[in-house]
């Protein structure tokens, strides 16, 4: 019961959490256009800003799974799939706040020397070889891990892995949207329509990986919870 009771609780934090970086999102924006809601004008409550408090809360979240998940990869034995996945976790708090992805995008740029081509920027095109450079070790452990796991572990890996899918939906499939419609004058700064498209996009990126985040940490605080009354039920059987 206690268990169950933490587990509520943590939901209960997380959707509170979700609500605070919405309604301080929209306070931040209705002072940058209309000029109210002043102590809500500054960058911290802007999601789509680096370093965010929508960030923020999403490292806290993200590194606390990372520690659940790799905790119960090895108290549940040989629990690779969440081995790879608390170590992606890991990666994923990482690149956020030491900006991995935006240094390997220079990186690229500078090396092969990249051309804008296919309506995407020179700088679209080096963002999309970083997220391959990170993404594909991971990838490729994860499939080797689910190869080698047992059918126990897959089946509990399985609501893990719709989060995950979700974030890396919000987080590259979305933010590569935003990027695109730039073309067609929906971009940071933009009046009327466009302004409010591209805001409107950024909300649904920065609120949909944190809604993610808190689903995997959710998960991740599930599985530990679960493996504890299992171990202790164990010992009062013995």
């Amino acid at each position: 019961m206690r268990q169950s009771r933490l587990w509520w609780a943590a939901l209960v934090i997380c959707v509170l959490l979700l609500l605070a970086v919405l309604v301080l999102d929209v306070m931040h924006r209705l002072y940058h256009t209309q000029g109210v809601f002043e102590p809500a004008g500054h960058h911290w409550f802007d999601s789509d800003a680096d370093r965010s408090m929508s960030e923020l809360i999403g490292y806290l979240q993200s590194l606390t799974s990372s520690v659940l998940l790799l905790y119960f990869a090895v108290a549940v034995g040989k629990g690779w799939t969440f081995l790879v996945l608390g170590q992606a976790m890991l990666v994923v708090v990482l690149d956020d706040y030491m900006r991995l992805h935006e240094e390997l995008r220079g990186t690229f740029i500078d090396l092969l020397g990249l051309q804008g081509r296919f309506g995407l920027r020179s700088e679209d095109i080096g963002e999309l070889m970083a997220w391959a450079f990170i993404g594909l070790p991971i990838f490729v452990a994860f499939v080797l891990a689910w190869k080698y796991s047992r059918p126990e572990i897959r089946k509990k890996t399985k609501p893990l892995l719709i989060a995950v899918g979700a974030l890396i939906f919000f987080a590259a499939v979305i933010d590569m949207f935003a990027i695109l419609a730039w073309q067609v004058g929906i971009e940071p700064g933009a009046f009327g329509w466009q302004g409010r498209v591209y805001y409107a996009l950024t909300m649904v990126e920065s609120l949909g990986e944190l809604a993610s985040q808190s689903a995997i940490l959710l998960i991740a605080i599930y599985l530990v919870l679960q493996l504890a009354r299992k171990n202790r039920e164990a010992e009062s059987e013995e």
